[in-house]
């Protein structure tokens, strides 16, 4: 879907993707890759859409499985 992941002409702009463009309909899901070096993966899926309520920030988390990593463990703790 991404240009930077080298895939066909007609890629999108990571910059510059919106998220209703990645997911143009519920049910959508995709497989969002956060940290390139640690390849943590993220399943990701669009399970509704409705009123933006003013003042919200969106996009939203709903629900989380597993316990979250620590993005910058000390590296003294390393062996």
């Amino acid at each position: 879907m991404f240009a930077d992941l080298g895939e066909a002409d007609g890629s999108l702009s990571v910059k510059r993707t919106t998220v209703i463009q990645g997911f143009p309909k519920v049910g959508r899901k995709m497989t969002f890759l956060f940290d390139y070096g640690d390849e943590w993966r993220f399943r990701v899926e669009l399970v509704g859409m409705g009123q933006k309520v003013p003042r919200a920030r969106y996009p939203k988390i709903l629900a989380s499985v597993g316990q979250a990593p620590e993005q910058y463990p000390d590296m003294e703790d390393e062996d």
